[in-house]
């Protein structure tokens, strides 16, 4: 069996998806890789409800800032990301557009204020190839062992 290896990408508006990637990285043993727009988003939330609304009206695809070097080296790619509109942000389109998933599984978490987890059929009709399993609400993951047993070490 091959020995899996990580990358954890990640969207993060206010910080928290941002700290539940940093603790599956480390806990994983994986590369950690922040998903970057070229034009950030607001820190003032009406502004930002406005430009992602927009988006997601024009199905559009951000311009990120930066690239995952050697793709090809990981077996699975967990990907978190804030709720927006009632899906991922289009910034996390733009960036699984950009490579080649064929053989890899994609793990997908979400924090949100109530949603619940959302994202994954919108994700999973951008990636090319791969297996895409649906969604988790961040809040299961607070805990080292539920991370592991999420990824099933």
């Amino acid at each position: 069996m091959q020995e899996k290896r990580y990358l954890v990408a990640y969207f993060s508006h206010a910080g928290h998806a941002k700290k539940i990637a940093e603790r599956i990285a480390k806990r994983m043993g994986g590369d950690l890789f922040e998903i970057v727009p070229q034009e950030a988003y607001s820190k003032f939330f009406p502004q930002c409800v406005r430009r992602a609304v927009q988006e997601k009206k024009e199905d559009a695809r951000p311009a990120l800032i930066g690239k995952v070097e050697n793709m090809q080296q990981y077996t699975d790619v967990v990907i978190g990301y804030p709720c927006w509109c009632g899906s991922c942000p289009q910034i996390v389109l733009s960036f699984v557009e950009q490579y080649d998933f064929a053989g890899k599984t994609i793990h997908l978490f979400n924090t949100h204020k109530g949603s619940g987890s959302k994202g994954t059929e919108d994700i999973r009709s951008a990636v090319n190839d791969g297996i895409v399993e649906k969604s988790l609400p961040a809040e299961q993951l607070k805990k080292d062992d539920a991370i592991a047993r999420w990824l099933i070490v």
